[in-house]
């Protein structure tokens, strides 16, 4: 799972996740620890140092280190990207899709993807019918926005 073309999807916190450990790192942070909340200890007392622990049984030494340092003491809430993965895999679908109609017809494409994901046939065709959700579409619908075009 590749996270890099969807950052702008990605919630305020998860961005801070990346740019302190980094993408991989903070995509296992997500995954594993994604929609709940984690209280970071400042690894002084025997439970913190468990605490500590689980992070970097996940994250790596390194990686425990920083977020310890950053966020230790406090509770994060870790985020669960739903609309960047949501897209991650849209667009895997869709590139599934194509590879699969060089050898095959586009319905054995939907119905195999379909039992794949665990989704319906039309919502498979619906998706495919979608086109990458980019960061230049978020600019050009902020400009919609501009509130001195509409004072004037």
């Amino acid at each position: 799972m590749n996270l890099d073309n969807v950052q702008h999807l990605l919630p305020e916190s998860a961005r801070l996740f990346v740019s302190l450990i980094g993408l991989p790192k903070a995509l296992l942070l997500i995954q594993t620890w994604g929609g709940t909340t984690f209280p970071v200890s400042k690894n002084q007392t025997r439970s913190g140092h468990v605490r500590y622990e689980a992070l970097a049984e996940v994250l790596g030494v390194e990686a425990a280190d920083i977020i310890t340092r950053h966020f230790g003491g406090e509770v994060l809430s870790i985020p669960l990207c739903k609309a960047a993965m949501l897209e991650l895999r849209n667009r895997t679908i869709r590139s599934e899709f194509d590879a699969i109609t060089r050898q095959h017809a586009a319905n054995h494409a939907v119905t195999q993807l379909a039992r794949q994901y665990h989704m319906t046939e039309r919502n498979v065709w619906r998706l495919l019918k979608e086109v990458d959700n980019t960061d230049s579409q978020v600019v050009y619908q902020l400009g919609l926005f501009n509130v001195y075009d509409v004072c004037d």
